[in-house]
């Protein structure tokens, strides 16, 4: 599962992605990676590890919502398939 958001930032366009990952231990890595739409290396990549699904999906879910307070709207991607 994979979630990008962007928002405008003194006229700057601003880019965060959330993506869900199982590992190769049964565990479930969330990866939120952040910067700008300009730039070729993002600003920063965060991930933690949780033990399972469920945990992994309600920290991604209040990652969104805090996200979408802030003003990220999310971007529609297509999947070619």
């Amino acid at each position: 599962m994979k979630t990008t958001m962007t928002r405008i930032v003194k006229g700057r366009v601003r880019y965060y992605t959330l993506e869900l990952i199982p590992n190769l231990f049964g565990e479930w890595m969330v990866v939120r990676t952040y910067g700008s739409i300009k730039k070729l290396k993002p600003t920063g990549v965060i991930r933690e590890i949780y033990n399972d699904a469920e945990a992994a999906v309600a920290s991604m879910q209040l990652l969104i919502s805090t996200k979408h307070k802030k003003g990220y709207v999310e971007r529609c991607t297509l999947k070619n398939g």
